[in-house]
């Protein structure tokens, strides 16, 4: 069985969150509710029952919330406006330490190790995804429906929260889920005309690295939404142009203005996952190594979550990437950040300079694709 089979992982998840509330249990922003006619500001909760469609709500003091995660040890049954919630008193943290348990590259080759036909790429797409979980950076990645892709995000939500992996997701649907660090945006190609208007105004904003999104879709009321985006990454994942134009259908640089584009540069990694996942867990025991494993990964993530590295230890030359006008702003702060992680990964000048090359062949390698176009013989 390999430890990275996500129903196996599900399994290790239940074990060290069981009864946990975490972050990805908040549903509302600050509000105050009054319970025992003393008002109390804080967040509402969710969480799911033993009970098909039965959830339970808690209200949890506005204090308690940076100690996420916790276990409620004493609460209390209230009534608001003909809601229930349980008012939280007393908690108790079973937070994984941030610590160092892994070097770097231990832990990239550790994540997600399973077989893949482009090692190479393969092992690019997690650091990027890694780095894109400690650092702010905008970017899309761009594959076969085979890559893999969506299970690096889905691991990194079950091992350490705080990752939205959104399909066709509309704005509405994506303000939602910000109050996540790591936000994937999957496949917009299904979204309507004014769905795609929505999107644009959000990704020009966040592309731009912008501290705050603005919303002026409440305009009419006289007031904007606003939503902090200081530490918050964009990534988006979907197919190549060509599998869109067998289906009749936009791909991404025909529905988006090209400054998103300067805003999201796109990376194109070839392969295909070899593991085999068919196999049943249903009777499958988590093993202590395991367990001993995914702590460490999780401590390791969460120390340089808490500790992103000041600077890379590696150089590259400024025009490397052959970026122009605002893509020097926007796309090369992205890249940077991604290849402060590559030099941490590498093990001397020679290997970075190798690492950094495979960065601009994907980079390089999607935009022949799109400048192709429907000319290319697929």
């Amino acid at each position: 069985m390999n430890l990275w089979h996500t129903d196996y992982l599900v399994k290790i998840n239940q074990i060290l969150y069981k009864d946990v509330l975490t972050a990805d249990n908040i549903i509302s922003q600050e509000v105050s509710k009054k319970y025992n006619e003393e008002p109390f500001f804080g967040y509402e909760l969710q969480r799911d029952t033993n009970l098909k469609n039965i959830k339970e709500k808690y209200f949890v003091p506005t204090d308690f919330i940076e100690k996420l995660p916790f276990v409620v040890v004493d609460k209390e049954k209230f009534s608001h406006k003909s809601e229930v919630f349980y008012f939280v008193k007393k908690i108790k943290s079973v937070k994984i330490p941030a610590e160092k348990k892994l070097e770097f590259r231990e832990l990239v080759d550790t994540f997600a190790s399973y077989g893949h036909s482009n090692n190479k790429y393969w092992t690019m797409s997690k650091i990027i995804v890694l780095t894109a979980y400690f650092e702010r950076i905008n970017i899309r990645i761009v594959t076969e429906a085979s890559f893999g892709k969506d299970a690096l995000s889905d691991i990194l939500q079950l091992t350490n929260g705080s990752v939205a992996n959104l399909y066709r997701a509309t704005v509405a649907k994506l303000k939602k889920s910000l109050n996540n660090d790591f936000i994937v945006l999957n496949e917009l190609g299904a979204l309507s005309a004014q769905d795609v208007t929505d999107m644009q105004s959000y990704l020009l904003q966040v592309g731009a690295y912008k501290p705050f999104y603005e919303n002026n879709s409440r305009s009419i009321e006289g007031t904007r939404d606003s939503t902090n985006l200081v530490h918050k990454s964009h990534i988006i994942f979907h197919n190549p142009p060509y599998y869109y134009i067998t289906k009749k259908q936009p791909y991404f640089e025909q529905m988006f203005t090209p400054a998103v584009m300067d805003r999201f540069p796109g990376l194109y990694f070839e392969g295909y996952v070899t593991e085999d996942f068919s196999q049943g867990i249903n009777d499958v025991v988590v093993t202590s190594e395991d367990l001993t494993t995914i702590k460490n990964v999780i401590s390791t993530i969460n120390f340089l979550k808490e500790n992103p590295i000041p600077k890379s230890e590696y150089k590259f030359e400024e025009d490397y990437f052959k970026f122009t006008g605002k893509q020097k702003q926007r796309s090369l702060r992205t890249f940077n950040t991604i290849c402060k992680y590559i030099s941490l990964y590498s093990r001397s000048k020679e290997e970075f300079l190798e690492w950094i090359g495979v960065l601009k062949l994907s980079y390089d390698s999607y935009k022949v694709i799109v400048s192709e176009g429907e000319d290319k013989k697929w």
